[in-house]
């Protein structure tokens, strides 16, 4: 089975998270291209896509969202997994939802995982440290690869269900 594991990441926090699920899923001997969104110039090729972004306010990269926006009807015909990567991944009861509930939906994806992120303060340009400085948010790496991993390997057991049947 051929699967894509795509990403739209600006600093890279978020290309690691979505690696670490292609290495993962690979070890179980799928055939996994891992691409930049933007990078991506079709998905007929392959029979599930896992598919994240890193979120900003609420909205993930236009790179992942447009991926997603060109290929929705095509992807709601394969297996389909989605993840987010930011310091606003965590959902409270009550709270809206942001674009990227809307997009699980979409494609009637089997789940979309949100992961926490990583705030590199130096790596910002003028504007957003602006804006950070404003809604001085923890900075550091928050991400759990054990949890990421923990993901991928439940994946990689629908896959291997799905290879089967």
């Amino acid at each position: 089975m051929k699967v894509l594991v795509a990403v739209g990441s600006k600093y890279g926090a978020t290309r690691e998270v979505a690696k670490r699920i292609a290495d993962q899923i690979a070890t179980h001997g799928f055939e996994v291209d891992f691409r930049d969104a933007g990078d991506v110039q079709g998905i007929h090729y392959y029979e599930a896509v896992i598919l994240g972004s890193a979120v900003y306010g609420g909205l993930w990269r236009r790179d992942a969202s447009g991926l997603l926006k060109a290929h929705r009807d095509e992807l709601r015909t394969k297996d389909v997994w989605l993840f987010s990567v930011g310091m606003e991944t965590v959902v409270k009861p009550g709270q809206p939802l942001d674009e990227s509930d809307s997009f699980a939906r979409e494609v009637a994806a089997h789940e979309h995982a949100r992961f926490p992120g990583a705030l590199d303060y130096e790596k910002l340009n003028v504007g957003e440290k602006a804006l950070i400085r404003a809604l001085n948010p923890p900075k550091g790496d928050f991400r759990d690869f054990t949890r990421v991993r923990d993901w991928a390997e439940s994946i990689a057991g629908q896959l291997e269900e799905i290879a089967i049947s």
